[in-house]
């Protein structure tokens, strides 16, 4: 899975929509002066231009804040990756201890147990091969018990990661809790090797 800024989408969504209403707004500027010219009203319809002018301006200056907005949402994306290349699996956080990892880092290792089981697994083989292969990795916090489930943490975080392997379209859209891997997530398992 590819870690990225929370709300990133809703940014980028909200930069689109402003950019179409600076886009709407300067129409109907460019109308008013227009209408303006045609009366005779020329300083009127200078001064819509004005406006014009200034909304464009800004329209400009949003437009670069969204590609910036970009490049720092795919410098994080990055980072994130390589600072997960360099940290080795036992390392232990910041003084208070471990916190429990988050779901979405076990969507990736999740595929790709899927995938080496031939593209279909249940729960209790994805838990089973992910309890070997992120042995190292899984902190004391993941590894305590949810008294409600009576399971480690870290099982019910690999539920919440096939729920979100399927909203991302890496996972079959099913009830039967089978772990159907798409080609889309053939893909981002290989791309994580």
């Amino acid at each position: 899975m590819r870690p990225s800024i929370p709300n990133s989408n809703a940014v980028n969504t909200a930069f689109r929509s402003l950019e179409k209403r600076l886009l709407i707004a300067r129409k109907k500027i460019n109308v008013a002066a227009a209408a303006q010219m045609k009366e005779n009203e020329y300083d009127a319809a200078k001064s819509w231009m004005e406006v014009g002018s200034s909304v464009a301006d800004f329209a400009e200056r949003v437009a670069a804040f969204s590609e910036e907005w970009k490049r720092l949402v795919k410098a994080t994306r990055i980072a994130v990756h390589a600072d997960k290349n360099h940290t080795s699996g036992g390392k232990t956080g910041p003084a208070t201890g471990p916190k429990r990892t988050p779901a979405w880092k076990f969507c990736v290792p999740a595929l790709k147990a899927v995938v080496s089981r031939g593209g279909v697994a249940d729960m209790t083989q994805v838990l089973t091969d992910l309890d070997v292969a992120l042995a190292a990795s899984l902190t004391e916090k993941d590894r305590s018990r949810d008294v409600k489930r009576d399971s480690p943490k870290w099982h019910s975080a690999v539920q919440r990661a096939y729920r979100q392997s399927q909203r991302e379209g890496w996972v079959e859209k099913n009830r039967d809790g089978l772990w159907k891997v798409t080609q889309r997530g053939k893909s981002v398992a290989a791309e994580e090797s």
